[in-house]
């Protein structure tokens, strides 16, 4: 039983990347069917979650929306060989679990000040409304999936400290 929770917990990672790669796929589909409201709702239940580090993803140079899902699709897929063999994978495991927890964490941070505007001295701080629409700092998708990212890496950290030790 142990096992089996661990395991879990080591999906977390590839959790993270396969939400990015539906958000990306969310993307396509409006581009094909923008009147479509299921691919409408798709795209803003996972906007909150995965805008921030999509957009750094998609700004690198040579970087576009099919290579990007590509990219999202075999980082999940990696990470369910990590989570199904530890043992073998204890340093990309711990790289692949924490590029996937400061994603989140960047978006959790960055959905915090939300704000319509170029400058932060426009408005004082009291007068300056959200502008957004969507519940961006509390979502639960997002609350999730820090949470199960977060397990895993301290689950990195401590099969690494276990492999120092044992050496």
């Amino acid at each position: 039983m142990p096992i089996a929770i661990f395991t879990l917990m080591r999906l977390g990672p590839s959790l993270a990347y396969a939400t990015a790669s539906i958000f990306v796929l969310s993307m396509l589909l409006l581009e094909s069917y923008p009147s479509s409201v299921s691919a409408w709702w798709l795209h803003m239940t996972i906007l909150p979650v995965m805008r921030e580090p999509i957009y750094l993803l998609l700004a690198v140079p040579g970087i576009g929306i099919w290579s990007a899902m590509v990219l999202l699709m075999l980082a999940s897929m990696f990470g369910i060989r990590v989570a199904l063999q530890p043992q073998r994978h204890h340093r990309s495991g711990f790289i692949h679990a924490h590029i996937a927890l400061i994603a989140t964490g960047l978006t959790m941070g960055r959905a915090a000040v939300a704000q319509a505007g170029l400058s932060d001295f426009t408005l004082p701080q009291l007068q300056r409304g959200d502008w957004s629409f969507l519940p961006l700092s509390y979502s639960p998708l997002a609350t999730f999936l820090f949470i199960s990212v977060f397990a895993a890496c301290i689950g990195c950290h401590l099969r690494v400290i276990k492999h120092t030790l044992s050496t």
